[in-house]
């Protein structure tokens, strides 16, 4: 935990020099609009500031939700809280099932610790279901308990300590209880945008009224013509930092360096760090079909050994590529998942092929790196319509 906080310490320095060093003058402070060219600051000390300004940016981002349920905001923490823990969470129940829940239940995992997954519906709820599938049974192999179609009730403290004793119940949509002992739950079950408090209403912008985001264009423009919005705080963009960092640096050379370029919110490559990694780039499988049909679509797998699990013989077959392709397009490939060691670092580079315009032509006309786990993407010729066991034997 120490060595964690100096890290993010180090960090927030190392930003507030870079400001600093580009003339760049940095409020910590709260604000809000008076009208829609003023906004009005506030510090620790509760004293204020007034700022006039030609053009705002908002990017105020989101925080954990939490779950109306007795207990939850008394005895349950969130993701943002896991890292300042100055005790071992325990026995551990992760109440969610995005990337951010089972990220923390797969390290939780991996440090010996007893965590069980509550989860409501289907888990990586906007991700291929099938790559899904397939990390929920690895981690239930590796002993990460799942309760699925399940939500939670109460949570009730029946211990002091470091950690404490707590008893969570959590209910399916029969009615049917569960109670589970823990000692650390931690809610994983989306964020809400901070604009509440931002009085966008005094400066006439837009916000969803389902999501509480703020509407803008293709522009990152809202409404109001030079108030901006970029990241988790936009409505219908990725939550993804490295997405909001370029956003705000095109904007800015929009506004003031005479170009034009706008952010692409397309085939924006991502990863899942759990246990057994998951990177992806544009369409899930299910996604693909929705939007051009079943006929239109080609899928292309295959499930191998990573090169050093092979030898040990673990984990045999466990790691998965796709590739979905179009048909009407010269399979031009249009979505990329990848299930395995290092995903992050395989789906980067993959990901220039896409924006591309690769075709699975391309991709098999590439020569693989041997012994690699990228090669298998060069080498993929089982199709799903085929119906062959798509397990690769060998390296």
């Amino acid at each position: 935990m120490g060595a964690i906080q100096n890290y993010i310490r180090s960090l927030n320095w190392g930003h507030r020099t870079a400001l600093q060093e580009s003339r760049v003058t940095y409020l910590n402070e709260f604000a809000e609009f008076v009208n829609p060219h003023t906004i009005v600051t506030r510090n620790k000390k509760d004293e204020t500031t007034t700022i006039v300004a030609e053009n705002f940016l908002l990017a105020t981002g989101g925080r954990p939700r939490y779950p109306e349920c007795i207990g939850a905001r008394q005895f349950g923490i969130t993701s943002d809280d896991l890292f300042s823990l100055p005790y071992s969470p325990g026995k551990t129940v992760c109440i969610g099932a995005s990337y951010i829940a089972l990220e923390c239940a797969g390290f939780l995992s991996g440090l010996g610790l007893e965590v069980t997954v509550v989860a409501r519906t289907v888990l990586l709820r906007g991700f291929d279901q099938q790559v899904a599938g397939l990390i929920g049974d690895h981690m239930e192999g590796l002993g990460v308990k799942f309760l699925k179609g399940y939500i939670p009730v109460s949570l009730k403290k029946l211990e002091n300590g470091t950690p404490p004793k707590l008893m969570v119940t959590v209910k399916n949509d029969k009615g049917e209880e569960v109670e589970i002992i823990a000692n650390t739950v931690i809610f994983a079950i989306g964020r809400i945008p901070c604009t509440n408090d931002l009085k966008l209403a005094n400066a006439g912008v837009n916000i969803s009224l389902r999501s509480g985001k703020i509407l803008s264009n293709e522009s990152d423009q809202t409404n109001v013509p030079h108030i901006y919005a970029i990241g988790d705080v936009a409505e219908g963009g990725p939550e993804l930092t490295p997405v909001a960092i370029q956003a705000g640096q095109l904007l800015a050379r929009r506004l003031f360096g005479g170009q034009s370029t706008l952010t692409d919110y397309d085939k924006i490559p991502t990863t899942v760090f759990t246990p057994l990694e998951y990177g992806c780039i544009g369409f899930s499988e299910e996604d693909a079909m929705k939007r051009y049909g079943p006929d239109d679509i080609e899928v292309y797998h295959s499930g191998f050994s990573s090169f050093e699990s092979a030898i040990p013989k673990r984990d045999n077959n466990k790691c998965y590529a796709k590739l979905v392709c179009l048909k009407s397009d010269k399979e031009r490939v249009i979505g990329f998942h990848y299930l395995g060691p290092n995903a992050g670092e395989i789906t980067q580079g993959f990901a220039l092929a896409l924006k591309l315009g690769a075709t699975k032509d391309h991709f098999d006309s590439l020569i693989g790196i041997h012994p690699t786990i990228a090669e298998n993407f060069t080498t993929l010729g089982v199709t799903k319509s085929s119906g062959v066991e798509p397990k690769k034997e060998g390296c």
